[in-house]
């Protein structure tokens, strides 16, 4: 009982700890590692038609490159009293987008494939990036 006592006040605060919300972590069913060392780390990543992928984040600025460009959309979340909420939501915008796009460090967001083929692209994540001057 007394070990008990001792180790409950872990198990609360693991049970209340933020969950990873890393891309490969939080959803791996969209998000592929294609390549990964200390420097970079690349994304295959896929939203099916319909589909929204689980809220998830990327901790390092990128450069992705659309493979196959859907409409959809993009809702971005902020933590609010302990909890996820939503705070913006972006559409993308019709036609073909760029060969490459910058990206900085993406907070919590889910995409929402609104078309009617896979969305697919290619995120190449720089771990070493340093703030733009």
């Amino acid at each position: 009982m007394f070990a008990l006592l001792l180790t409950l006040p872990m198990l609360l605060q693991a049970a209340t700890a933020a969950p990873d919300l890393d891309a490969v972590a939080a959803a791996p069913g969209n998000h592929r590692v294609l390549l990964e060392n200390d420097d970079v780390r690349v994304l295959a990543v896929e939203v099916n038609p319909g589909e929204t992928e689980p809220i998830h984040e990327h901790r390092w600025p990128s450069v992705i490159h659309i493979q196959s460009p859907q409409p959809g959309r993009d809702v971005t979340y902020a933590w609010q009293d302990g909890k996820l909420r939503e705070i913006n939501r972006h559409t993308f915008p019709a036609g073909t987008p760029p060969p490459a796009i910058w990206v900085p460090r993406e907070e919590p967001h889910a995409v929402t494939n609104l078309g009617t083929a896979p969305f697919r692209l290619l995120r190449v994540e720089l771990k070493r990036a340093s703030a733009p001057r």
